[in-house]
Protein backbone atom coordinates (compact mmCIF):
# COMPACT_ATOMS: atom_id res chain seq x y z
CA UNK A 1 0.00 0.00 0.00
CA UNK A 2 1.19 3.72 -0.84
CA UNK A 3 0.15 6.74 0.16
CA UNK A 4 1.16 9.86 1.96
CA UNK A 5 2.74 8.33 4.89
CA UNK A 6 5.14 5.81 2.57
CA UNK A 7 5.32 2.25 1.18
CA UNK A 8 3.52 -0.48 3.41
CA UNK A 9 3.75 -4.33 3.29
CA UNK A 10 0.31 -5.49 5.06
CA UNK A 11 1.72 -9.24 6.81
CA UNK A 12 -1.72 -10.79 8.26
CA UNK A 13 -2.61 -13.71 7.61
CA UNK A 14 -5.81 -13.36 8.81
CA UNK A 15 -8.29 -10.76 7.63
CA UNK A 16 -12.36 -9.98 8.77
CA UNK A 17 -14.67 -9.42 6.33
CA UNK A 18 -14.88 -5.73 6.86
CA UNK A 19 -14.86 -2.91 4.96
CA UNK A 20 -12.45 -0.55 5.12
CA UNK A 21 -11.80 2.96 4.27
CA UNK A 22 -9.17 3.97 1.49
CA UNK A 23 -5.56 3.78 3.44
CA UNK A 24 -6.36 1.87 6.08
CA UNK A 25 -3.97 -0.14 7.59
CA UNK A 26 -3.57 -3.37 9.83
CA UNK A 27 -0.98 -4.00 12.96
CA UNK A 28 0.39 -6.03 11.10
CA UNK A 29 1.65 -3.42 8.13
CA UNK A 30 5.55 -2.45 7.59
CA UNK A 31 6.89 0.35 6.78
CA UNK A 32 8.79 -0.62 4.06
CA UNK A 33 11.70 2.07 3.15
CA UNK A 34 13.32 2.23 -0.16
CA UNK A 35 10.31 1.24 -2.14
CA UNK A 36 9.28 2.07 -4.99
CA UNK A 37 5.63 0.69 -5.39
CA UNK A 38 5.47 0.81 -9.01
CA UNK A 39 8.15 -1.59 -9.51
CA UNK A 40 5.98 -4.44 -7.50
CA UNK A 41 5.91 -8.05 -9.33
CA UNK A 42 2.11 -8.88 -9.61
CA UNK A 43 2.32 -12.86 -11.33
CA UNK A 44 5.03 -14.80 -12.39
CA UNK A 45 5.35 -17.87 -14.48
CA UNK A 46 5.80 -20.11 -10.95
CA UNK A 47 4.01 -18.32 -8.71
CA UNK A 48 0.39 -17.56 -9.91
CA UNK A 49 -1.15 -16.12 -6.81
CA UNK A 50 -1.99 -12.42 -6.83
CA UNK A 51 -1.97 -10.19 -3.91
CA UNK A 52 1.35 -12.01 -2.50
CA UNK A 53 4.69 -10.87 -2.36
CA UNK A 54 7.63 -11.59 -0.39
CA UNK A 55 10.21 -8.77 0.82
CA UNK A 56 13.90 -9.16 1.67
CA UNK A 57 15.28 -6.20 3.58
CA UNK A 58 17.08 -5.19 6.79
CA UNK A 59 14.84 -4.92 9.88
CA UNK A 60 15.13 -1.71 11.69
CA UNK A 61 12.94 0.62 14.13
CA UNK A 62 9.89 -1.57 13.42
CA UNK A 63 10.42 -1.28 9.46
CA UNK A 64 12.30 -3.11 6.37
CA UNK A 65 14.82 -1.12 4.51
CA UNK A 66 14.19 -3.31 1.03
CA UNK A 67 17.37 -4.90 -0.68
CA UNK A 68 14.61 -7.17 -2.73
CA UNK A 69 11.08 -7.84 -3.42
CA UNK A 70 9.95 -10.92 -5.32
CA UNK A 71 6.34 -12.21 -6.22
CA UNK A 72 8.11 -15.86 -4.95
CA UNK A 73 6.32 -16.40 -1.65
CA UNK A 74 8.63 -19.14 0.50
CA UNK A 75 7.36 -22.50 0.34
CA UNK A 76 4.78 -23.55 3.07
CA UNK A 77 6.77 -26.62 5.50
CA UNK A 78 4.64 -29.76 4.89
CA UNK A 79 2.30 -31.00 6.34
CA UNK A 80 1.87 -34.36 8.22
CA UNK A 81 -0.07 -36.55 5.85
CA UNK A 82 -2.19 -38.80 8.54
CA UNK A 83 -2.21 -42.19 6.21
CA UNK A 84 -0.46 -45.07 7.29
CA UNK A 85 -1.65 -44.98 11.49
CA UNK A 86 1.42 -45.48 13.59
CA UNK A 87 0.23 -48.84 15.54
CA UNK A 88 0.07 -52.33 13.43
CA UNK A 89 -3.10 -52.89 11.60
CA UNK A 90 -5.20 -56.04 13.29
CA UNK A 91 -5.52 -59.11 11.87
CA UNK A 92 -7.46 -58.79 8.64
CA UNK A 93 -6.25 -55.06 8.03
CA UNK A 94 -7.70 -51.77 9.49
CA UNK A 95 -11.35 -51.82 9.43
CA UNK A 96 -13.37 -50.19 6.27
CA UNK A 97 -16.05 -47.07 6.57
CA UNK A 98 -16.08 -43.85 8.63
CA UNK A 99 -15.13 -43.68 12.20
CA UNK A 100 -18.72 -43.18 14.32
CA UNK A 101 -18.04 -42.57 18.03
CA UNK A 102 -21.09 -41.61 20.68
CA UNK A 103 -18.49 -40.26 23.61
CA UNK A 104 -17.07 -36.97 24.00
CA UNK A 105 -12.99 -38.46 24.08
CA UNK A 106 -12.03 -35.01 25.63
CA UNK A 107 -14.62 -35.08 28.34
CA UNK A 108 -14.03 -38.59 29.76
CA UNK A 109 -12.64 -38.70 33.49
CA UNK A 110 -10.39 -38.12 35.04
CA UNK A 111 -9.79 -35.52 32.41
CA UNK A 112 -6.73 -35.40 30.37
CA UNK A 113 -6.25 -39.19 29.79
CA UNK A 114 -6.80 -38.48 26.10
CA UNK A 115 -4.66 -35.69 25.18
CA UNK A 116 -5.15 -35.02 21.00
CA UNK A 117 -7.32 -37.26 18.65
CA UNK A 118 -6.87 -37.50 14.90
CA UNK A 119 -8.34 -39.03 11.97
CA UNK A 120 -6.05 -41.01 9.86
CA UNK A 121 -6.67 -42.63 6.55
CA UNK A 122 -4.85 -45.78 5.03
CA UNK A 123 -7.28 -45.71 2.13
CA UNK A 124 -9.87 -43.58 0.41
CA UNK A 125 -13.11 -45.87 2.27
CA UNK A 126 -11.00 -46.49 5.45
CA UNK A 127 -10.90 -43.85 8.50
CA UNK A 128 -8.94 -45.29 11.98
CA UNK A 129 -8.92 -42.81 14.91
CA UNK A 130 -5.35 -42.39 15.88
CA UNK A 131 -5.13 -41.00 19.81
CA UNK A 132 -2.57 -39.19 21.85
CA UNK A 133 -3.36 -40.08 25.52
CA UNK A 134 -1.42 -40.49 29.35
CA UNK A 135 -2.82 -43.75 29.73
CA UNK A 136 -2.78 -45.91 26.71
CA UNK A 137 -4.20 -49.78 28.21
CA UNK A 138 -7.42 -47.48 29.77
CA UNK A 139 -8.18 -45.45 26.45
CA UNK A 140 -7.90 -48.59 24.42
CA UNK A 141 -10.33 -50.79 27.00
CA UNK A 142 -12.56 -47.77 26.06
CA UNK A 143 -12.27 -47.93 22.55
CA UNK A 144 -11.89 -52.26 21.70
CA UNK A 145 -15.44 -52.50 22.37
CA UNK A 146 -16.74 -48.98 20.17
CA UNK A 147 -14.49 -48.96 17.51
CA UNK A 148 -13.66 -52.75 16.57
CA UNK A 149 -9.98 -52.55 13.80
CA UNK A 150 -10.85 -48.59 13.58
CA UNK A 151 -8.58 -47.17 16.43
CA UNK A 152 -4.94 -46.62 17.54
CA UNK A 153 -3.77 -45.45 20.47
CA UNK A 154 0.19 -44.05 21.69
CA UNK A 155 1.38 -42.71 24.21
CA UNK A 156 1.78 -38.75 24.10
CA UNK A 157 4.79 -37.05 24.51
CA UNK A 158 3.13 -34.22 26.86
CA UNK A 159 0.15 -34.18 28.86
CA UNK A 160 -3.21 -31.99 28.63
CA UNK A 161 -2.11 -29.98 31.64
CA UNK A 162 1.22 -28.64 29.80
CA UNK A 163 -1.20 -27.81 26.48
CA UNK A 164 -3.85 -25.77 28.74
CA UNK A 165 -1.00 -24.10 30.33
CA UNK A 166 0.64 -23.19 27.02
CA UNK A 167 -2.92 -21.78 25.56
CA UNK A 168 -2.88 -19.42 28.78
CA UNK A 169 0.42 -18.37 28.33
CA UNK A 170 -1.20 -17.91 24.23
CA UNK A 171 -4.25 -15.73 25.85
CA UNK A 172 -2.79 -13.35 28.06
CA UNK A 173 0.26 -12.26 26.07
CA UNK A 174 -2.24 -12.19 22.10
CA UNK A 175 -1.70 -8.50 21.37
CA UNK A 176 2.12 -8.11 23.51
CA UNK A 177 3.29 -10.73 21.27
CA UNK A 178 0.60 -9.94 18.00
CA UNK A 179 -0.57 -13.74 17.85
CA UNK A 180 -3.01 -14.01 14.69
CA UNK A 181 -3.30 -17.90 15.63
CA UNK A 182 -2.63 -21.22 17.58
CA UNK A 183 -4.45 -24.66 18.29
CA UNK A 184 -3.24 -28.15 18.41
CA UNK A 185 -2.01 -30.02 15.89
CA UNK A 186 -0.91 -33.92 15.11
CA UNK A 187 2.26 -34.64 13.40
CA UNK A 188 2.70 -38.07 11.12
CA UNK A 189 3.26 -40.42 14.89
CA UNK A 190 0.07 -37.89 15.93
CA UNK A 191 2.40 -36.57 18.55
CA UNK A 192 0.54 -33.11 19.68
CA UNK A 193 1.88 -29.71 19.20
CA UNK A 194 0.86 -26.21 19.42
CA UNK A 195 1.14 -23.84 16.00
CA UNK A 196 1.17 -20.59 16.70
CA UNK A 197 1.24 -18.46 13.66
CA UNK A 198 2.77 -14.77 15.19
CA UNK A 199 3.68 -11.40 13.61
CA UNK A 200 7.40 -12.08 14.13
CA UNK A 201 9.59 -13.87 17.37
CA UNK A 202 11.05 -11.02 20.06
CA UNK A 203 13.16 -12.16 22.57
CA UNK A 204 10.48 -12.49 25.17
CA UNK A 205 8.46 -15.19 23.14
CA UNK A 206 11.86 -16.91 22.19
CA UNK A 207 12.79 -17.09 25.91
CA UNK A 208 9.11 -18.22 26.76
CA UNK A 209 9.61 -21.26 24.00
CA UNK A 210 12.83 -22.30 25.06
CA UNK A 211 11.54 -23.17 28.53
CA UNK A 212 9.20 -25.29 27.21
CA UNK A 213 9.30 -29.24 26.32
CA UNK A 214 11.26 -29.87 22.81
CA UNK A 215 8.41 -30.05 20.13
CA UNK A 216 5.75 -28.84 21.84
CA UNK A 217 5.69 -25.22 20.37
CA UNK A 218 5.88 -24.74 16.48
CA UNK A 219 6.35 -20.82 15.75
CA UNK A 220 5.48 -19.31 12.89
CA UNK A 221 6.25 -15.70 12.33
CA UNK A 222 5.50 -14.02 9.37
CA UNK A 223 8.90 -12.09 9.58
CA UNK A 224 11.39 -14.21 9.62
CA UNK A 225 15.45 -14.02 9.15
CA UNK A 226 16.14 -14.50 5.55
Amino acid sequence: MSGPDGDWLDVARIHTLVTREPGWKSDRSVRLVGLVAEGLPVDSASNRRPGYISVVGIWRDESIEVEAVSAETPAPEPRALWREPPCPPPPGGWRRGVVELDIDLRGLEPAGEVVHPVIFRPSEDQEVLVVAATDVDAVTRLLAPKLPGQFCVVPSRFTRAQIDEVYDVLHAHWREWRIESFGTGSDAQAQPFIPVSLFRVTTDTAEWADTLPEGLVRLDPTLSPA
